[in-house]
């Protein structure tokens, strides 16, 4: 096979999603051709999804030492040194990308998050503008720009621009996070009311003792103790990659089990298939359209302590998400007005102030219950005060296929 039919056949598998087998195919062209500026750079993009970031730099500076003028390889290289926490590098890279092609798009999107990062909200909106201009579908730019212009104020023109990208992708979990906080903002509550669907989509699920324990005190009692003792804790994360605050964090839960864990597992999954089968079915819906015959579950547990809180986010990479309850403060109660402690909804995150005028809905935490609702829902977590553990198993549902 000559190497340009190898090089085609590897695009073709990473089109398709097929990343082993397009990285595959790269090395065996970069061993014949170590310098090969496609065959390096889409092979560093590779190891950029992976997070393997060492590898992707090393492939991008060889694409650009061999081509100094390719222009793709200039982008991934200024994304790959972004993702380094090299912001000077990769806007240079990226002015580079510019001036290599300049009908290239995606550098804006890049030199316009530094500038969102910054805090130049109205400059990074111009970045995001200029990238839809020639790239009308680029949605990174299009929900970037929606975030920007929300933070800014300009709530008619986030719609507008949420709008056009739910037009496309109607189920878009991040452009319908930012499209509901426009409305939210412009006081079109049933809108936004239908799209949370409280009560349906978003509502607690409470669930029964597992076999072998006393009552819902003696099962998460020994469940919030392997949870303390997993060999995944970690401390506090860093905020721009999570969104808990001021407490630890055991990712991949289910990756060591013990007999609470595991019993854990299996309550969990019985009230989620019990859930699943009761949504009305709704193809106008972001939510209800999405009504999975099969799910995969990440999983993962946050240990709150005094004045631990997780700050308003999303998930983006979700279908449904969720949080059990494994340990509750005593001071976080439902007669409390302030509501401490409590699992709060529809107060955005990432910037983006909260001016509505309707007070927020809150849910009280119980022992043995599980608040679920859809991933594009603003959640957050009211802080508590007066010693004690908040612990919460949270996951994500992502539909199989």
């Amino acid at each position: 096979m000559q190497l340009s039919e190898a090089l085609s056949l590897a695009i073709s598998h990473q089109n398709a999603g097929r990343d082993q087998a397009a990285a595959e195919i790269y090395d065996r062209i970069l061993d014949v051709d170590p310098g090969n500026p496609p065959a390096a750079t889409l092979r560093a993009r590779i190891h950029l999804k992976q997070g393997t970031l060492q590898d992707a730099d090393r492939l991008t500076a060889l694409a650009v030492r061999t081509a100094p003028d390719f222009m793709q390889a200039w982008n991934a290289r200024g994304d790959i040194l972004d993702a380094r926490d090299k912001p000077e590098a990769a806007s240079d890279a990226w002015r580079r990308s510019l001036v290599t092609g300049p009908g290239n798009t995606g550098p804006f999107v890049g030199v316009g998050n530094q500038f969102q990062l910054q805090g130049d909200h109205v400059q990074a909106a111009r970045l995001y503008k200029r990238a839809l201009v020639g790239q009308p579908g680029n949605v990174a730019a299009a929900n970037n720009l929606a975030q920007a212009l929300l933070i800014e104020g300009d709530v008619k023109g986030a719609l507008s621009v949420t709008g056009r990208v739910l037009e496309r992708y109607p189920t878009h979990v991040r452009a319908t996070a930012y499209h509901s906080i426009s409305l939210e903002e412009l006081g079109r509550y049933d809108e936004v009311d239908h799209l949370i669907a409280q009560g349906t989509a978003t509502r607690p699920i409470r669930f029964p003792v597992p076999a072998g324990y006393a009552d819902h005190a003696d099962f998460n009692a020994a469940l919030s103790e392997e949870i303390r003792n997993h060999p995944n804790i970690s401390g506090e994360l860093d905020p721009l990659r999570r969104a808990i605050r001021g407490g630890a964090f055991v990712p991949q839960l289910f990756d060591h089990k013990g007999p609470a864990i595991a019993a854990f597992e299996r309550m969990l999954s019985e009230g989620l298939d019990a859930y699943i089968s009761g949504l009305p079915k709704d193809p106008s819906h972001p939510f209800f359209a999405r009504i999975p015959q099969g799910y995969a579950v990440n999983i993962w547990a946050n240990i709150l302590g005094d004045e631990g809180h997780q700050s308003a986010h999303i998930h983006n990479a979700g279908w449904l998400s969720g949080t059990y309850y494994a340990a509750i403060p005593e001071t976080v109660t439902p007669e409390d007005e302030e509501r401490a402690g409590w699992l709060e909804f529809n107060r955005p995150g990432y910037g983006i102030p909260h001016r509505g005028t309707r007070p927020l809905d809150a849910i009280c935490p119980e022992l043995g219950m599980a608040v679920v609702f859809p991933s594009y829902v603003w959640h957050s977590t009211v802080p508590f005060r007066g010693g004690g553990e908040r612990i919460s198993i949270a996951f994500d549902l992502h539909i199989d296929g």
